[in-house]
């Protein structure tokens, strides 16, 4: 029998239109625009160009069908093997790039107004996440409260915070923290969101760039357990998407030898052990991670979740079954933390209360 497979990253293609026409007429001519040339694809918003990238075929060899539809991305699930997603945006990850509060929040009102009903029809199949402004911490709050009123299991802050905004460590989140928490909302920190996901040129761009995007919700998390954010609000689950997970291993026994040997210094002083809070409230998606399972228990295998970042370059689509098989190959590990960490602990997380395998094919 199949193991219930769930990817906790993977995106949807917003349609071209959907903020030039959604949006308050005074803001539309600012709204995300996309355009190419023969070497290159822009997209553009409020008079600035966000993201530049080299024009390339999508697929590399292997055509994602489902990046909108979603009859052809059941289908391309069910070839790859896969019977469930949690579902983030592509345009609408650079919301915390446009660099205007009225502008910011009503983008991401349209998109999550769009999405939720996009995928409505599929409550157990598609999770469709949140995006929240950050321009105001204010506005993140009311647009993540209206988003629990509309259903929301969900919702994704961004991994490197603009700037100009309160950083995770500030207890100005607290009351973000306390809607999430109460809401039993997980909090999502997706890799290349927020700040500039173009930090090198030059020999080794490619794989540098994108070996620093996943910083930002590494170092996200640093902040959160090292503030006594998490420790304030224990009911508050925060994940990080495609930066791996073996990463919280470091992470909790750095900050585990550092808080007693520095404990003078420390503030605030925190009433568990870092390694506790990460095992406790933090939880990690990996597509290629073996050293991850090999060290589950180190944390718990609890903090590990599958994702296969469909339908982007990098993602494991259509070979999402060997990627699974190579990350257990010639590993000890029990059927049961095997069925969890690829699908039964985030079905349990992010609400999908009939988890079903789609096909055995």
């Amino acid at each position: 029998m199949k193991p219930f497979v769930l990817s906790c990253d993977s995106h949807v293609v917003e349609p071209k239109d959907l903020w030039a026409e959604r949006l308050p007429a005074s803001l539309r001519d600012r709204a995300f625009r996309s355009r190419k040339d023969e070497k290159n694809f822009f997209v553009e918003a409020n008079g600035m160009t966000l993201l530049k990238m080299q024009v390339a075929d999508g697929v590399s060899g292997n055509e994602k069908i489902g990046r909108y539809e979603i009859d052809l991305r059941i289908k391309d699930m069910i070839r790859d093997g896969v019977d469930a997603e949690v579902i983030y945006p592509t345009t609408g990850l650079l919301t915390p790039r446009l660099n205007d509060r009225d502008l910011e929040l009503a983008s991401c009102e349209v998109y999550n107004d769009w999405v939720l009903k996009h995928f409505e029809a599929h409550p157990d199949i598609f999770v469709p996440a949140a995006i929240l402004p950050v321009c105001s911490i204010e506005d993140a709050v009311a647009e993540l409260k209206r988003c629990v009123s509309l259903g929301y299991r969900t919702a994704m802050i961004p991994g490197r915070l603009p700037t100009e905004v309160p950083k995770y460590n500030s207890d100005a989140w607290d009351a973000l923290w306390e809607v999430a928490a109460s809401a039993k909302l997980p909090m999502i920190l997706h890799s290349g969101t927020g700040g500039e996901t173009t930090m090198e040129r030059g020999f080794g761009a490619a794989l540098i760039n994108y070996m620093l995007s996943g910083r930002g919700p590494i170092d996200s998390v640093a902040y959160l357990v090292a503030s006594g954010a998490l420790d304030r609000f224990p009911d508050l689950t925060v994940a990080t998407m495609e930066c791996g997970s073996s990463y919280l291993n470091y992470l909790a026994e750095i900050l585990d030898e550092i808080y007693p040997a520095h404990i003078h210094y420390v503030r605030p002083k925190l009433s568990r052990k870092p390694s506790e809070i990460i095992a406790q409230q933090v939880k990690a998606a990996f597509s290629h991670d073996r050293s991850a399972v090999e060290n589950r228990h180190v944390l718990g295998h609890q903090t590990l979740m599958f994702a296969t970042d469909y339908p982007h370059l990098e993602g494991s689509f259509p070979y999402s079954r060997e990627v699974i098989a190579e990350n257990f190959r010639d590993i000890a590990i029990s059927e049961q933390e095997k069925a969890d960490i690829l699908g039964l602990t985030a079905a349990k997380l992010f609400g999908i209360a009939n988890p079903k395998v789609l096909t055995d094919a």
